[in-house]
């Protein structure tokens, strides 16, 4: 995954959603490319990516939750 996303632990902040989202679905049009075209190793690479992806949207989840109670304030969170 694209390391502008993360910080020096490897966290996210709210501010980078909007473009993880944006990348999320690049990933899904190259998957679905790499299906039709039946590149194998690219699907095994996608597929990855999106679970990277995947992490990164739960932990912006989790941040945001505690943003919205007080918990966090507005920092990463790993």
């Amino acid at each position: 995954m694209n390391k502008c996303f993360t910080g020096r632990r490897g966290n996210i902040k709210l501010t980078q959603v909007p473009r993880l989202l944006e990348i999320e679905a690049n990933t899904r049009e190259r998957l679905e490319e790499a299906h039709r075209m039946q590149w194998l190793g690219e699907v095994a690479a996608l597929k990855e990516s999106l679970r990277h992806i995947s992490g990164k949207k739960k932990q912006a989840d989790r941040l945001r939750r505690h943003a919205e109670h007080g918990e966090g304030g507005t920092g990463a969170l790993s």
